[in-house]
C-alpha cells in the first residue's frame, strides 16, 4: 500500500511539472505574438525593427529547439525574409502591425505600398533612345550595304544596248570581274564625212588594275594617234603609206599606255583585243588571248592570232630574249612557268619578255562584211569561232543583246569558269 501511495505521487508530480512546462511555453508563444504584432514606432529607426526581429528570432529558435525542427523551419522562414535588409524590415514590420490591428493593406500609406512592390520586382531594364546622329549612322551603314550589293550584281553580269553594238559580260569563279571594255562611236574627223569609232575587250590578271587602266586609256590614245595620222593624209581614201601609219600609230598608243601604267608600280596585267573603223578600213590590234572574229557571207574569219608561248614564234622570241618556256601537264604553255599569255599590258616582272607591242591587221570594209565579234577568252576557250558567227547569225539581221548573251550562256554551259565579256558590232553601218 505504501509503495502504491509513493508511485501515484510520483505520477502526480510528474503530470504538474508537465502542465507547469507547457504554461510556460504558452506564455512564451504569446509574448513573442504580441511582439510581432505591435505597431513599430513612427520615430523607430528601419535599424531598431531589425534589431527587434532578430530578437524574436533568436527567441523563436530556443523553443523550436525544444518543440521539434518543423516549427523551426516555420518561423525561420516567416522572419529571414525582414532580416535581409533594415529597409525591408521595418516595411515587412508595418504591415505585420496593420494586420494585426485589422487594417486593411489597401489602407496603407502609397509610399509603403510602393516600397514593398519595389522589394519584391527587379530592377529596371533600362534602353537608351537613339540619337539622330545614331538614326542617321545606321541608315547610312544600310544604305552603303544596299549599294556595294547592287554594285556586285551588277558587275556580276552587264548587259549594255550600244548604238550599233551591243555587250554581255558576265562573272566568273573568281572573287572580283577583271574583264572590262571600251567604246567611242560618233567621232567626227575635220574635213571628212565618214565616221570614226572605236572597240575594245580586255581581260585582266592579277587583280583589276591592269584592266581598268587600260580601258580608260587606249581607247582615247588609239582615236587621237589615227587622227592625227590621218589629218596629214591628203586623199579622200587612205592610201598603203597612210595605213601603215595608222598602223604604226596603234602599235605607239599600245606601248605608251603600258609604259604608262607601269610606272604607276602596279601590280598584274591584262589583254587586250581593240578594233578602230577609219575612212572604211578596220584596223585589229591585240595583245594576249583576247579574240576578234569577223563575218563574211556567214563565214568566220579570225582576225587576230593568240599570243601564247604555244605559237613557234612567241617562244622563240621568249628564248632568244634569254628567257624560258614550259609546257605542265594539263598541256598549257608558260612563260618563266608563270603567265599564259606571251604578250600584255603590264606584268612588270616578266616584261623583258612579255612585252605590250601589238600584232595590227587590216581589212577593208566591203559588201559581205556583216558583223564582229570581240572576246576574251572566257568565251574561246569553250566556242569555236564558226560557232560564235552561227550563234549571232541566228538572232537574226537586227542583232541584239541577246545574241551576245546566248554566247555567253553557251561557253558557262560548256563548263567555262572564266570571266565572259563578249561584243558584238554591226560593220554594215560603216559601209559606203
Amino acid at each position: 500500500m505504501l509503495l502504491c501511495c509513493g508511485k501515484v505521487h510520483f505520477f502526480c508530480s510528474a503530470v504538474a511539472a508537465l502542465f507547469a512546462g507547457l504554461a510556460n511555453v504558452i506564455r512564451s508563444e504569446a509574448a513573442t505574438i504580441m511582439l510581432c504584432c505591435s505597431p513599430v514606432p513612427a520615430a523607430s529607426s528601419p535599424a531598431t525593427g531589425a534589431g527587434l526581429i532578430a530578437a524574436a528570432l533568436s527567441s523563436s529558435r530556443r523553443k523550436v529547439h525544444h518543440h521539434g525542427a518543423h516549427l523551426f523551419a516555420e518561423r525561420e522562414q516567416e522572419l529571414s525574409v525582414t532580416a535581409v535588409a533594415p529597409a525591408a524590415a521595418a516595411v515587412m514590420a508595418s504591415a505585420s502591425a496593420a494586420a494585426c490591428d485589422g487594417v486593411d493593406e489597401a489602407e496603407l500609406p502609397a509610399r509603403t505600398k510602393q516600397a514593398a512592390l519595389a522589394a519584391r520586382r527587379p530592377s529596371k531594364l533600362v534602353i537608351p533612345a537613339a540619337s539622330d546622329a545614331t538614326g542617321q549612322t545606321l541608315l547610312r551603314e544600310v544604305m552603303e550595304s544596299a549599294a556595294a550589293a547592287a554594285a556586285a550584281k551588277e558587275e556580276a553580269e552587264v548587259e549594255v544596248e550600244g548604238d550599233g553594238f551591243w555587250v554581255a559580260s558576265r562573272r566568273g569563279a573568281r572573287h572580283a570581274m577583271e574583264d572590262g571594255y571600251g567604246v567611242i562611236t560618233d567621232h567626227k574627223i575635220a574635213g571628212h564625212s565618214s565616221r570614226l569609232a572605236f572597240y575594245g575587250v580586255y581581260d585582266g590578271h592579277g587583280g583589276r588594275a591592269a584592266a581598268d587602266f587600260v580601258s580608260g586609256r587606249l581607247g582615247n590614245s588609239v582615236v587621237a594617234a589615227a587622227v592625227t595620222t590621218s589629218q596629214r593624209s591628203s586623199t579622200s581614201s587612205p592610201s598603203p603609206a597612210v595605213a601603215d601609219c595608222i598602223a604604226a600609230a596603234i602599235r605607239a598608243a599600245y606601248l605608251a599606255t603600258d609604259s604608262e601604267f607601269l610606272s604607276q608600280g602596279a601590280r598584274g596585267g591584262a589583254c587586250a583585243t581593240t578594233a578602230l573603223v577609219i575612212e572604211g578600213e578596220l584596223y585589229v590590234a591585240n595583245v594576249g588571248d583576247c579574240r576578234a572574229v569577223i563575218s563574211r557571207g556567214g563565214s568566220a574569219i579570225a582576225l587576230t592570232s593568240d599570243h601564247t608561248a604555244a605559237r613557234e614564234d612567241e617562244r622563240a622570241r621568249i628564248e632568244s630574249s634569254g628567257g624560258y618556256v614550259s609546257c605542265g601537264s594539263n598541256g598549257v604553255w608558260r612563260v618563266q612557268d608563270s603567265l599564259a599569255v606571251s604578250r600584255a599590258f603590264g606584268d612588270g616582272g616578266l616584261k623583258r619578255w612579255v612585252v605590250a607591242e601589238p600584232e595590227v591587221s587590216k581589212t577593208r570594209l566591203a559588201t559581205g562584211c556583216e558583223f564582229l565579234v570581240i572576246a576574251s577568252d572566257g568565251l574561246w576557250n569553250k566556242v569555236s569561232n564558226q560557232e560564235a558567227v552561227d550563234a549571232v547569225a541566228a538572232t537574226g539581221s537586227k542583232h541584239s543583246v541577246a545574241s551576245c548573251r546566248r554566247l555567253v550562256d553557251m561557253a558557262r554551259q560548256r563548263g567555262s569558269r572564266d570571266d565572259i565579256t563578249v561584243m558584238v558590232v554591226d560593220l554594215k553601218r560603216f559601209l559606203p
